[in-house]
């Protein structure tokens, strides 16, 4: 029981601390549906800043390919982000609406699990942008 209280407890205060945040923002707040976040580098965006560098020397079979993952990668982002804001309104939702923390637990593992697979993603952009770019360009982007 004092597990479920506890529970509660910090939930109520995660939301209210996001609707505080929410409110300090104009009524906006950019959620991530990432697990890990500001920590992990967001390559595409890097190389979309730097496309036409000369010292990064992109090929144009490299810019087709970085070009995909990008897609593939923001695509997929979004869709989970679409998938965690929806859940995320049913726990609030529930939990201001007196739901037990016992009947919220399946919508927190689904968040869970959505942020687990786009953080997947997350790696996999990161996996397959430093498989297409040589150690120099990866040097030029790390500057």
């Amino acid at each position: 029981m004092l597990k479920k209280q506890l529970f509660f407890v910090t939930l109520v205060v995660v939301l209210s601390l996001s609707a505080t945040g929410v409110m300090a923002s104009g009524g906006k707040q950019k959620n991530s549906p990432f697990l890990i976040t500001g920590k992990l580098p967001h390559l595409t965006k890097l190389l979309m800043q730097q496309w036409e560098n000369p010292d990064l020397q992109l090929t144009e079979d490299q810019k087709g390919k970085l070009l995909e993952v990008r897609k593939t990668t923001m695509t997929g982002a979004k869709k989970f982000g679409q998938e965690v804001a929806e859940l995320e309104q049913k726990v609030v939702e529930g939990a201001l609406g007196g739901k037990s923390p016992e009947e919220l637990r399946s919508l927190v593992e689904k968040i869970s699990e959505i942020k687990a697979n786009a953080t997947m993603l997350h790696l996999q952009c990161i996996y397959t942008t430093n498989n297409i770019l040589d150690q120099r360009q990866l040097g030029v982007l790390k500057k």
